[in-house]
């Protein structure tokens, strides 16, 4: 067989067998179609909406959130109980203790990483970022069950409820800061978030603490107007992670970088 016989039978043969692809692709098709009308009832499925979804995190997820948030609130009104003697100061050690809360949310947002099932996540139906949001909803109820548990405790401890607007700040302010650098840590670092976030939050709890009683001139009436500057700044930071977020969950896609 010379060249040109070659070059012949090569171009029949694809050709050949093009047709041959197409009658069975068309074939295929007509089989789906009839397997379909005979055991499919025809109806597309349903997505679940949002709410539902945040329903079934809660049932899988909601013991460990809560759960892990009474656990930090139990030792937090120890702590504050045994405080009785600096009963005037006691709010200064608000900022010291909220960001435990922030702390507790860390597991329950990194346990994909932490099991390394951040890829298997990110290709399910609900995306890795709806995922995120569902557990940071159900993480900010409880936290602000535990803050609020907190500012009473304060308030009970003080015998006033003066005073309570500059309460609420010292509590929201550290809070919102901690926040933030997680949902930023989660969303640009791939290793050792887990770690790294529960480090930064730490140090913050140290910082506070050691404001409270080494620089106390930060909680008296006029430092007001920086601790509501530092809670409008935060709470935009906040809140453009918390887009950014919803962003990614309208198009399907997971919230920081798969590790």
């Amino acid at each position: 067989m010379n060249g040109r016989e070659l070059k012949i039978y090569l171009r029949d043969s694809l050709g050949c067998g093009e047709a041959i692809r197409t009658d069975k692709k068309a074939e295929t098709v007509v089989r789906c179609r009839e397997v379909m009308r005979r055991y499919g009832d025809g109806r597309e499925e349903e997505r679940t909406g949002f709410w539902q979804f945040l329903s079934d995190v809660f049932r899988f997820e909601g013991l460990a959130i809560f759960g892990l948030q009474a656990g930090i609130l139990l030792p937090i009104c120890i702590w504050l109980g045994t405080i009785d003697h600096i009963i005037d100061n006691v709010s200064y050690y608000i900022p010291a203790v909220t960001p435990l809360f922030a702390l507790a949310v860390i597991p329950p947002l990194l346990r994909s990483q932490f099991y390394r099932m951040g890829e298997m996540e990110a290709v399910t139906r609900a995306s890795g970022a709806e995922i995120l949001l569902a557990k940071l909803i159900l993480a900010g109820a409880a936290n602000l069950i535990g803050i609020t548990a907190v500012l009473c405790l304060a308030m009970y401890a003080r015998q006033s409820g003066g005073e309570l607007g500059r309460m609420i700040l010292y509590g929201l302010v550290p809070y919102l800061v901690c926040m933030t650098i997680i949902l930023r840590l989660i969303r640009l670092r791939k290793k050792e978030r887990l770690s790294v976030c529960a480090v930064a939050t730490t140090g913050f709890c140290v910082v506070w603490l050691i404001s409270a009683s080494r620089m106390p001139q930060i909680y008296e009436t006029y430092a007001t107007g920086v601790w509501i500057l530092l809670f409008i700044t935060f709470a935009g930071f906040f809140g453009r992670e918390i887009r950014f977020m919803i962003e990614r969950k309208r198009e399907g896609k997971g919230y920081g970088i798969i590790g």
